[in-house]
């Protein structure tokens, strides 16, 4: 349970400060995390006793759309991103080779690396904000 509140507090986090202060390479991401977590959700069907086809797909549309995003940005966090994304993606493909139980272990890896990505993103966010000239307030 507190996993689920750390991980929804930190996803809320990073997507609120995309919004907040990140320009358009930060809020697609946000778009994109917020998506990929809600459909992830839903395409969960077996509690992770096997492979999840559906978060699967999820994960790996969610890591090209961070490829296209870090191909065509001038900033450096899309590209960890992606990495982190591929890493994570991984752990699907590698759960196919194991015939015991690895559920919670598979469960585990998914989540670990679902932080990195919105790390990057936070500090991708936070680095392009503080160079970006602030509006004068009145």
């Amino acid at each position: 349970m507190f996993g689920q509140f750390l991980g929804l507090a930190a996803l809320l986090g990073s997507c609120l400060m995309a919004w907040r202060w990140g320009g358009t390479d930060e809020r697609l991401a946000a778009g994109a995390f917020l998506a990929a977590t809600l459909i992830s959700n839903i395409a969960a069907a077996s509690g992770f006793a096997h492979v999840e086809n559906g978060v699967l797909l999820v994960d790996v549309v969610l890591f090209f759309g961070l490829l296209a995003l870090a191909l065509r940005s001038d900033r450096f966090w899309p590209m960890w991103a992606a990495a982190f994304q591929l890493v994570g993606t991984m752990f699907h493909f590698a759960s196919m080779a194991e015939t015991g139980k690895f559920a919670f272990a598979y469960f585990v890896a998914l989540a670990f690396w679902s932080y990195p990505v919105m790390i990057a993103l936070g500090v991708g966010t936070w680095l392009e904000g503080r160079h970006r000239p602030r509006a004068r307030q009145r």
